[in-house]
């Protein structure tokens, strides 16, 4: 298979045909970063003769990955396969399986994710009777992670503390640690920390895998952290051939202890490093292209550097003010619909970005009220959902005994007569005697008699018996069984759907079909041998990345997301909402030069998600804790040229003197068919609405030539809408 150049600029090309050695691609948002690192790797394979499996590629998102993959597969066909391709999370825990045991870990670690992280610093902070309102445990846990990003040891911490909250934030971590050796398991940090470890105590191990991988390839450069930039250098240690991707403009990510220097840093420690920039934008039209350079060219110490397009200079960037947040949001409702309308858009072409979780409120009633749907990223992931981490649970503790989280999350799961104080007894016998939670309770079970075991009643230890029973008939099967199998009969064995029936009937069909989704993605993992069946399924639904987009798949709805999460997005509309001082930049930032400057990256980065159409909206008051405050239109709008903005047409707008449901009433009669048109509502009609789904009328009022109905609608509540805007339809 060839890998034809002709798609390539002649940037892009000479990045991709540079020979050995260290390079440095600074590529602008929109420049076909991906397209040059698959066509990069596809030329060392065909024109270098370097064996794919001697080549690692590493991203910092499943999705990323697959994308890359992907490409390369279109250039290389069944070579790609070999590759060594994937985030760096999943590259290390590969890795640390194969040759952890220099560092003290088992082939069968497990790896805890953020909910059994907090889980365990949750009873940390028990036992050591913290105020959870004075000692977060998500702030514990994030000092903890920046610990050891900074690769500080818990005694490095005590014996640093300056204050209180650090004392505190040592002894949790010490006994973190101490629970997490227990349980045979790691965290995420603990996966790129123990496998640079490995390499600084084993140098026979970095030098076999140095030895390996004669080409190293690193995307979104400049999200490395500390530990990640250290491991970048390990891999390339032996012969310096290091690709190294970033672009210092779309740096947003300090606060999970990325460090944009690292790009400096790489041609410090990579003497003779090559340069290649990649400018030329393929995303944007001239005017956008223009006004998010405008933006970004203000930034402190920014080398000077210019995107630059052959697009159509398309339609100027819309700086529109609105009265307060409500009628931001019915402006961007309201134009939506036009946009959809007259301009023949897909709704799924159209992103509304915020800097904050709390923004997408407004927006969210607002395409209720116009009947537009929507997907929120960053709602609940499946992989979060109650009855899917129970049923990953029962895996993990089959797969490892020694798991200390999935024991306490299933032993009483479904109800067997195991409360939580038995739990706690089995869980300080577990410290006590160093071993897991179901060695204990396997010795309860047989009425051992050790004063560190609890004594517990008879009833009580015939349920611990009937549990470790249950785990040991499925661990014993994990030979014979692939994991969808395994999966199928431990459903069926606890009886989980009739559980899910009796612990909430109204939602039981919905959690259902949850189960039967991870089923579907269990049977993805049939084609591998038994047990290795049941270790990657754990593995790879461990190694899902929290920037991965969870609402995948979701048909003909706009997207609403924040700035941060979408970062390697695109849409052809893009809205950003709250361009006020204290949004965006957020007033966190505004005291602090550098977080400051984060605040201009991340405004540019929202702005370059935009191909042919962007709105940047502000108020004049917004509702701040329950008052209106007058706001101030951000910094960042004063630097959009005035030849690449414009204001939105007056039909777009609703008139800003009038009261939020003069407002509404307006764009019903602009936006929507009159109410007369529309059959008519009465309480106790059965109806269906595109978003809430089926309900039942509750009351109806009359406002003026409207109606404003309440429906109680299955699963989402009471709701109050209006009858020329809500997308309601009788269901008789």
């Amino acid at each position: 298979m060839t890998t034809s150049q002709d798609v390539l600029n002649a940037a892009q090309r000479h990045a991709v045909e540079m020979p050995g050695g260290a390079l440095l691609i600074l590529a602008g948002p929109g420049s076909g970063k991906t397209r040059v690192i698959a066509h990069r790797i596809a030329h060392l394979v065909e024109a270098r003769a370097v064996a794919p499996w001697r080549i690692l590629a590493v991203t910092f998102t499943n999705k990323a990955a697959a994308e890359m993959r992907e490409r390369v597969e279109l250039l290389l066909g069944e070579q790609a396969r070999e590759l060594s391709m994937g985030t760096f999370h999943s590259v290390c825990a590969r890795i640390l399986r194969r040759d952890g045991q220099p560092v003290g870990l088992a082939r069968e670690f497990a790896i805890y994710d953020t909910a059994d992280q907090l889980a365990l610093v949750r009873g940390i902070a028990s036992e050591l009777a913290l105020d959870p309102r004075h000692f977060a445990p998500r702030a514990l846990l994030s000092a903890i992670s920046a610990a050891k990003n900074e690769r500080r040891a818990p005694a490095a911490v005590l014996a640093r503390a300056g204050s209180y909250f650090e004392e505190i934030v040592g002894r949790t971590f010490e006994r973190y640690e101490a629970a997490l050796a227990r349980s045979g398991a790691v965290d995420f940090d603990d996966l790129l920390g123990r496998t640079l470890d490995l390499f600084e105590q084993s140098p026979e191990t970095l030098a076999r895998y140095a030895g390996r991988y004669l080409r190293v390839l690193i995307d979104e450069f400049q999200d490395t952290n500390l530990v990640q930039y250290e491991l970048a250098r390990a891999f390339a240690s032996v012969h310096g051939n290091i690709t190294a991707v970033g672009d210092p403009d779309q740096s947003i990510y300090s606060w999970r202890a990325a460090d944009v220097r690292n790009l400096q840093h790489f041609e410090r420690d990579f003497p003779g490093a090559q340069v290649v920039l990649l400018e030329q934008n393929y995303r944007s039209t001239g005017h956008i292209l223009r006004a998010a350079h405008a933006v970004i060219a203000r930034a402190e110490g920014r080398p000077q550097r210019e995107l630059w397009t052959e697009n159509p200079e398309g339609a100027p960037v819309v700086v529109q003010e609105l009265y307060d947040g409500e009628e931001e949001a019915l402006f961007i409702a309201a134009e939506v619909r036009r946009l959809m309308r007259e301009d023949d858009r897909r709704s799924a072409d159209i992103a509304v970005m915020y800097r904050t979780n709390a923004q997408s409120r407004a927006v969210e009633e607002a395409c209720v009220e116009h009947g537009i749907r929507y997907r929120i990223v960053g709602g609940t992931r499946f992989y979060e959902r109650h009855e899917v981490r129970d049923l990953l649970a029962y895996l993990r503790l089959v797969h490892n005994a020694a798991d200390a989280i999935a024991f306490a999350r299933v032993a009483n799961v479904p109800a067997r007569g195991i409360g939580q104080k038995t739990l706690t007894d089995v869980g300080r016998a577990a410290d006590a005697l160093g071993i897991g939670s179901l060695a204990v309770a396997a010795r309860v079970a047989r009425g051992d008699r050790d004063p560190a075991l609890p004594q517990l009643r008879g009833d009580i230890r015939a349920a611990l018996a009937a549990f470790v029973a249950l785990i040991d008939g499925f661990a014993a099967r994990t030979t014979a069984l692939n994991v969808g199998e395994l999966l199928d009969a431990v459903v069926r064995e606890t009886d989980y759907r009739a559980h899910l029936q009796r612990s909430d009937p109204e939602s039981a069909d919905t959690r259902w079909e949850n189960v039967q989704e991870l089923r579907t993605v269990a049977a993805q993992y049939e084609d591998l041998q038994e047990e290795q069946s049941l270790a990657a399924f754990l593995e790879e639904v461990a190694l899902v990345a929290d920037v991965d987009d969870p609402a995948a798949g979701v048909p003909d709805a706009i997207t609403l997301t924040t700035l941060h999460a979408a970062k390697g997005l695109e849409y052809a509309v893009v809205f950003m909402p709250g361009m006020e001082e204290g949004l965006l930049p957020h007033l966190r930032s505004i005291d602090d030069p550098a977080q400051m400057e984060e605040e201009r990256r991340l405004c540019y980065v929202g702005m370059t998600r935009a191909r042919e159409r962007l709105y940047l909206t502000h108020a004049l008051r917004r509702l701040h804790n329950g008052a209106y405050r007058n706001a101030i239109g951000s910094r960042f709008l004063a630097d959009v040229p005035a030849a690449d903005r414009a204001s939105a047409a007056p039909s777009a707008r609703a008139g800003s003197t009038l009261s939020p449901r003069e407002r509404r009433a307006a764009l019903a009669a602009r936006e929507a068919p009159a109410t007369a048109d529309l059959p008519p509502l009465a309480a106790g009609d059965r109806v269906r609405h595109a978003v809430f789904g089926p309900g039942v009328v509750v009351s109806c009022t009359v406002r003026g030539d409207d109606q404003e109905v309440a429906v109680a609608f299955e699963g989402a509540g009471v709701k109050r809408l209006l009858r020329s805007l809500a997308p309601l339809e009788l269901d008789r």
